[in-house]
């Protein structure tokens, strides 16, 4: 097969690496690679079945899309039989055999099949003789591209450790408070018709592009003498931007469930972190009272906790409401 003549930036004429070479199979390689980065690119613009970090998709695609204008440049250095990109054949080839390696093994743990087709087509430009007609002579732009496209393979593959959902760049249980406090009523009145609760939280440190839903879970146990439920739901009022009362789904669903089963009632609140901001929020849970003059009314306690995207959830904190008598109240 006769080579076809290129042209390089001064106008010299210029022939490719011979066919079938390491130098002409890396080219090919290269492209090929560039144009699956591409396709992955244009794959994300489609919203996954779930709802996955905007932070992790953010940088999985901004290095994905990198590293393709890194392969292209390399490519065509190639075809111009620039030196400095003769130089890094090898390293580069390593780093992807490590990229395909990684990315399986990544794949595997999420329980997702992969073919480590980086590392397939790094051993078939292995297999290619030198085109002895080329001489590599490494430079900075040779130490530039190899220390490049280590970095954005290492963005790549850590995508989830570091920028996704309970990431090095989460938010941490230790950065989460709360408080909860309820209006019990007079001690001597006994149980008021109507109690409020209100459940606050804030963060110490909050995520960068916070995404997806967590979940405020409150519950509450308290019965009289007979076992009737002193207290049930009532009415939850208006609450911040993003927090929308009885919402529960992916990806803190299960915990939030788990949570409430240990209480004889629950009520939750949805916060969609891309709208919150996890910013300070508020919840306010109003109560009516099962019946009038409850007899001996047991102790009304009422517990909420935090699931920040189903990976942790806050220590509970409680409230309590006792009653010496029928006719008496005291909250704490």
């Amino acid at each position: 097969m006769t080579a076809r003549a290129s042209f390089d930036p001064g106008g010299h004429e210029t022939e490719p690496p011979f066919a079938g070479s390491l130098e002409a199979r890396a080219s090919i390689a290269l492209k090929v690679l560039a144009a699956i980065n591409v396709a992955g690119m244009v794959l994300a613009l489609f919203p996954p079945p779930l709802p996955q970090s905007l932070l992790r998709e953010l940088t999985f695609n901004l290095a994905a899309g990198a590293l393709a204008v890194v392969e292209i440049v390399v490519a065509r250095a190639l075809d111009r039989r620039r030196p400095w990109a003769v130089a890094i054949i090898r390293p580069l080839l390593v780093l992807l055999i490590a990229a395909g390696v990684g990315a399986t093994l990544v794949g595997a743990q999420a329980g997702v099949m992969r073919l480590p087709f980086e590392a397939m087509l790094a051993i078939w430009v292995l297999l290619g003789a030198r085109d002895v007609t080329l001489a590599g002579h490494a430079d900075r732009r040779s130490a530039l591209v190899v220390a490049s496209t280590l970095l954005l393979i290492v963005s790549i593959l850590g995508s989830q450790p570091l920028f996704g959902w309970a990431g090095l760049l989460d938010a941490r249980q230790s950065d989460f408070h709360a408080s909860i406090n309820a209006d019990c009523g007079a001690a001597e009145a006994g149980p008021p018709p109507a109690i409020t609760v209100t459940y606050d939280w804030s963060w110490a440190r909050t995520s960068p592009l916070p995404s997806g839903l967590d979940i405020v879970v409150l519950g509450w146990t308290g019965t009289d003498a007979v076992g009737h439920q002193l207290y049930y739901y009532d009415t939850t009022p208006p609450t911040g931007p993003g927090i929308t009362s009885g919402r529960r789904d992916y990806p803190s669903i299960d915990m939030a469930t788990q949570i409430a089963d240990a209480w004889t009632a629950s009520w939750s609140w949805g916060v969609e972190l891309a709208e919150q901001g996890m910013q300070p929020g508020s919840v306010t849970l109003q109560m009516r009272q099962g019946r009038e003059a409850p007899p001996n009314p047991g102790p009304l306690v009422f517990t909420a906790s935090y699931v920040h995207l189903g990976v942790w959830h806050s220590d509970p904190v409680s409230v309590t409401c006792a009653w010496a008598s029928p006719a008496a109240s005291v909250g704490s």
